[in-house]
């Protein structure tokens, strides 16, 4: 190879070089425009997404059920929808290995060993155990009130005759 051609060879890679550094120079942000560090970013996003509503169509009845607010908005009777779509395929006279929860707050202890109160009560619907699950990615501390208040007060119906549907009307 002649001198000639190697400098034209090392011509070119210096000028793919600068070429390089300055698309990189101009895609950097200046320093005027420094970027939040990323955990205030985080904190940012989660008060703007705290600050908006979710979108919801109320008259979709499958966010009602998902949501668990079909039978009450809160309460008791939202309660008892979620003892009835969480619970009680489980803790009702038919299944076995569940105990019941009709007068659990008449018991020492549930079985687990945790005490018989509403902070025992909400422990083990959070936590769960060997043999039930754990439902504090599933349910919101606002539903484990509403449940923990069925079961205090209200807990459970007579299997023989579940909850009427609200929905439907005899003609």
């Amino acid at each position: 190879m002649s001198f000639g051609a190697i400098a034209r060879a090392f011509a070119g890679l210096a000028l793919i070089a600068v070429v390089v550094a300055a698309i990189w120079y101009g895609r950097r942000p200046s320093d005027e425009t420094v970027a939040p560090p990323p955990q205030q970013q985080q904190k940012a996003v989660a008060q703007a997404a705290a600050d908006e509503p979710p979108l919801t169509d109320n008259y979709q009845r499958s966010l009602e059920i998902f949501e668990f607010k079909r039978g009450a908005a809160s309460g008791i009777e939202r309660g008892k929808e979620i003892y009835y779509y969480k619970c009680w395929f489980c803790h009702n006279d038919l299944a076995e290995g569940a105990p019941k929860l009709v007068g659990v707050y008449q018991r020492n202890q549930l079985v687990t060993g945790r005490p018989a109160t509403d902070e025992g009560i909400k422990e083990q619907i959070r936590e769960g155990s060997p043999g039930m699950a754990s439902y504090k990615y599933t349910l919101s501390e606002k539903d484990i009130d509403d449940l923990v208040t069925f079961i205090r007060e209200a807990c459970c119906w007579n299997d023989a005759e579940p909850p009427l549907n609200p929905r439907y009307v005899a003609k």
